[in-house]
């Protein structure tokens, strides 16, 4: 093992939190050449649902489109992934793409996701995780590239799945500090569902601002930025358990 790579595998095994696991990522796709990184754990709530956490560097306005635009439904990576540990080299299996397939690649170079490389791995604790380095140009000419990455990327995932489960098995037993109103919970579930907060002041017959107000304080126990986050951490901390659609995925980002 070359001394880089366990350098950046005492890394990731003494991380202290997601943000360090992102410091990583970044750190390893620059070192094997790539312009943008992501690392995707997918946690199971129950038999037909599931929250998704995702750490690294897309650009936060693609990563607001692929999930308003639910392009997990028709995303080929996340297809192959999610069910197979062979790598998944994004344009030599995608360079004949047509309708949908072709769009979803097309508007993903419009953010400089050009070419990459995906990995998947499920694992015995129910979660699946996917990593991808992804570049700015074509990587078809360039198999040395593409051999490196997956190498290194074969040897951390474990590392990396392993660490990130018990960093989030850690924020679950912090959660005890965590309290959520039954009123906050009931708002966050709406909200999972995709209503508005005046649809869920009609459906609760409270008003409007006391929805935004549980809301508001929803976010800030839960120390995110916003109710996406607020809805993911709660699920993933065990607070609330949404009536998500099996294709939807509640995203917590980093």
């Amino acid at each position: 093992m070359d001394q880089w790579l366990a350098d950046i595998i005492e890394e990731i095994q003494t991380s202290k939190d997601l943000a360090d696991i992102k410091r990583i990522l970044i750190k390893i796709k620059e070192y094997l050449g790539f312009s943008s990184v992501s690392y995707v754990v997918k946690c199971p709530v129950s038999f037909t649902r599931s929250s998704t956490i995702f750490v690294g560097d897309y650009p936060v306005e693609w990563i607001e489109r692929y999930s308003e635009q639910g392009y997990v439904n028709i995303d080929p990576v996340a297809e192959h992934c999610f069910n197979s540990q062979i790598p998944y080299h994004w344009m030599r299996f995608n360079e004949h793409a047509e309708g949908i397939v072709h769009n979803f690649f097309a508007e993903a170079k419009e953010f400089k996701l050009c070419d990459g490389i995906s990995i998947g791995a499920p694992h015995f604790d129910g979660k699946t995780d996917l990593i991808s380095l992804a570049a700015d140009k074509s990587m078809v000419n360039d198999s040395v590239q593409e051999r490196h990455a997956v190498i290194y990327l074969n040897t951390l995932q474990s590392f990396i799945h392993e660490r990130v489960k018990q960093l989030i098995e850690q924020s679950k037993k912090g959660s005890v500090n965590i309290h959520l109103t039954e009123r906050e919970k009931t708002c966050l579930v709406w909200v999972a569902e995709g209503k508005t907060a005046h649809e869920i002041a009609a459906i609760l017959t409270i008003s409007e601002a006391t929805v935004v107000f549980h809301l508001k304080n929803s976010i800030l126990k839960l120390n995110v930025i916003n109710r996406s986050q607020a809805i993911a951490k709660a699920v993933m901390l065990g607070l609330i358990t949404p009536q998500f659609p099996s294709n939807s995925v509640p995203t917590y980002h980093f």
